[in-house]
């Protein structure tokens, strides 16, 4: 499938970041875009290998976050930019690489077409990146340049069984939790608004884990989902509006956990089970000494096995793009661009 993307009318430098991460329009949890994975038919809402009931009193465990079930899917992603209005000077092209995540395996590139000029992993979380600097293959007025990545991988359930009374302090000088702990563009974590209803909703509990699902829970009950179609605005404004997409439920998550010092990050990428161009965006917290543990607050609301299973656990129906929403280019883009999640830089 080609995807055709807004027209170049506006800069004799132009900066595009494709599909997976900017575009103009909605990234919700459903709408039709750029990478087609082709595999046996499976029902749109996802099907879950096991949801464990839920127990009333905490059962001593030894906690930990393990991959199972694998699925192997291919995917084909195809893009194409056509000039609709000027001449070019110059056209960075920055792209998505494809990389082993906790849930995510065994990829082999099948594919890249044209090849890039660099390929690389962001300098902040870790994403990684193709870049095309397009010379001789500009296109003119009315032209198209179309890009083409085909790979396979294996997709895992994640399933996190964690023992609160386990949970170890957070080394609040590493590295990894002074950068998922800070405040961001679209996580706005020391807004007084965010603060305040992380104090509220926390009362007196102070463990990160249950401190986690109670924020989860939060989203779950209280916010609304609808297809608002301006791209990622992030938390402050799912407050403010009250109504937002899946990308806007991870980063309230997100800003909550982090305004009570517990490091979350965001995680984007594509529905699988569809064999469609659906994006999707979730979150994820980290507990010390266990690691990182999923949640996905816009499907939980879906249903209450959802939201049981959709905290602490992640299907095998995905393909992750990128974590983190505001990821600085490699090589750097002009005046230092940091990509916000589905934004147009034009």
């Amino acid at each position: 499938m080609k995807i055709h993307y807004p027209s170049i009318t506006k800069r004799s430098v132009f900066l595009f970041f494709l599909a997976s991460l900017l575009l103009a329009t909605s990234f919700a949890c459903g709408l039709s875009f750029g990478s087609r994975p082709t595999l046996t038919p499976v029902p749109v809402i996802p099907t879950i290998t096991s949801i464990p009931e839920p127990s009333a009193t905490l059962t001593p465990v030894l906690s930990s976050v393990t991959q199972q079930n694998p699925k192997r899917y291919r995917v084909e992603f195809i893009a194409s930019i056509r000039n609709d209005g000027f001449t070019l000077n110059k056209l960075l092209v920055y792209q998505p690489r494809p990389i082993i995540w906790d849930g995510q395996q065994d990829i082999s590139i099948e594919m890249v077409s044209p090849a890039p000029d660099k390929q690389s992993e962001d300098s902040v979380f870790g994403n990684g990146l193709y870049y095309w600097n397009v010379i001789k293959e500009m296109p003119g007025i009315g032209e198209s340049l179309q890009f083409k990545i085909i790979f396979t991988y294996t997709a895992y359930e994640i399933t996190a069984n964690i023992n609160p009374n386990e949970i170890q302090p957070y080394n609040k000088n590493s590295p990894l939790y002074k950068l998922y702990t800070r405040p961001e563009s679209f996580i706005e974590s020391t807004d007084p608004q965010i603060v305040g209803i992380a104090n509220q909703v926390a009362a007196s509990e102070e463990n990160p884990y249950l401190l986690a699902q109670k924020f989860y829970n939060y989203v779950v009950e209280t916010a609304h989902y609808r297809l608002v179609g301006k791209g990622l605005l992030g938390a402050k404004a799912l407050l403010t509006n009250g109504e937002g997409e899946c990308g806007d439920f991870a980063s309230l998550f997100i800003a909550l956990s982090r305004a009570k010092g517990i490091p979350a990050r965001s995680v984007a990428g594509y529905w699988a089970i569809t064999g469609l161009e659906q994006r999707h965006v979730w979150a994820e917290f980290y507990i010390e000494g266990i690691g990182w543990i999923p949640v996905d607050p816009t499907i939980g609301q879906q249903s209450a096995s959802n939201k049981n299973y959709y905290f602490g656990n992640m299907d095998n129906q995905r393909v992750i793009l990128e974590k983190g929403f505001n990821i600085p280019m490699d090589p750097p883009a002009p005046d230092n661009y940091l990509v916000p999640l589905m934004t147009l830089l034009q």
